[in-house]
């Protein structure tokens, strides 16, 4: 921070951005996104790449193979500094044509719209927080690196090495997921997520003339659903839900065939590895029934180790200083910040205020959200981090 300015100059400044953040996030938000549309996630990419290289930064558009791939910009940095990470994604869960029901509406400080509070208005703040740091001439010893990709909602899989290598070289990350809950906690904790497949194979009869031929695939997967619904644990953050099952050829004939998919949250690394191997161990107890279970844990949970808990320690002495109250939660879902946390310090959850993410009601908070760009402002003004 030069000698002029103190942290309550820069959110008065933050608060002075209402119109042209809205006019832009408006833009972003009127791209629509949706997965796997690379068109669309190319078309946005294009809004950033300007915004970008206004600021002196050398941008590159990366190819992906099931999406649009993912933008990557950094300054050049002559003087050896360290770097830090600004994560997000451009793909929202909404299809083509959403903006005709849920149009981009403001009604005094909430502003509604497809994929706003997840995560275009994130997305937004990057580039605000970066325009005022620009403005004041404010120059952060650790040097700013921006990494979008196109493919979060549908798992990362087109951005994942290159998420992992990235974070390998940085200092610290800042993930501009949407907060938790309309009082805008950071994401200090998440849970790892997995996915699984049930396979069963059984014979099939005639279901009024010879059942005891038959043996029911569908009969033996109730068995299974049950015992996979035996491993929640909601006390210790573990859940199990079978959230789609199929089987059986009609209502005459005894099912041969049946099957569920299966999603697992978990919040420690152990119980990841315990849940996956006693999910892996289920037997059948149908005679001459098979099963075949497959899948694994993708996303790892983002706990709160010692390096993690430095930068919320930090966000929150800043928060303090702004007059800003910051709460910190746990969140079930996943983000990318997962990944980062396996080689860095990684703080999640830092953009809009707001709630409804993949619902008809999302929405964020102008003025709140005005107010974390402060803060990110401030976060990416700090000295590097010491381990």
């Amino acid at each position: 921070m030069n000698d002029t300015l103190n942290i309550v100059d820069v959110l008065d400044e933050c608060m002075a951005m209402e119109q042209k953040f809205m006019a832009f996030l408006k833009t972003l938000v009127r791209t629509e996104t949706p997965p796997g549309d690379s068109s669309s996630h190319k078309k946005l990419f294009s809004i950033f790449e300007k915004e970008f290289e206004a600021l002196s930064f050398d941008t590159q558009l990366l190819a992906g193979s099931n999406s649009g791939g993912q933008l990557y910009a950094r300054h050049e940095n002559k003087n050896g500094k360290e770097y830090q990470l600004l994560l997000g994604h451009a793909d929202t869960v909404w299809p083509k044509g959403t903006l005709d029901k849920m149009p981009f509406e403001r009604n005094d400080n909430v502003i509604t719209g497809p994929g706003i509070y997840d995560m275009k208005a994130g997305l937004a703040m990057i580039v605000f927080a970066l325009r005022l740091i620009d403005d004041l001439g404010l120059k952060p010893e650790v040097s700013p690196v921006i990494f979008i990709n196109s493919d979060e909602e549908t798992g990362s899989s087109d951005s994942v090495a290159r998420i992992k290598h990235l974070a390998k070289a940085m200092n610290r990350v800042y993930v501009l997921e949407p907060s938790l809950d309309p009082d805008g906690k950071l994401k200090t904790r998440r849970k790892g997520v997995g996915h699984f497949e049930v396979i069963i194979k059984g014979t099939s009869s005639h279901a009024g003339i010879e059942p005891e031929k038959g043996r029911s695939a569908i009969v033996e997967l109730s068995y299974i659903i049950q015992k996979l619904h035996a491993l929640n644990d909601p006390e210790n953050g573990i859940s199990i839900n079978v959230g789609k099952i199929e089987g059986g050829i009609n209502t005459n004939v005894v099912a041969p065939e049946s099957r569920a998919s299966v999603d697992v949250r978990v919040l420690t690394k152990k119980d990841a590895e315990r849940i996956e191997r006693e999910i892996n161990e289920i037997e059948v107890t149908t005679k001459d029934v098979t099963a075949e279970i497959s899948g694994r844990f993708g996303r790892p949970p983002l706990v709160a180790n010692k390096r993690n808990r430095a930068l919320w320690n930090s966000a929150s002495q800043i928060g303090s200083e702004l007059g800003i109250e910051l709460s910190e939660g746990t969140s079930g879902g996943g983000s990318d910040g997962s990944y980062t946390s396996l080689f860095t310090a990684t703080l999640d959850g830092l953009g809009a205020v707001g709630d409804g993410a993949h619902s008809p009601t999302e929405r964020i908070f102008l003025r709140e959200t005005l107010r974390r760009i402060a803060i990110l402002v401030n976060l990416l003004l700090l000295p590097p981090l010491s381990e």
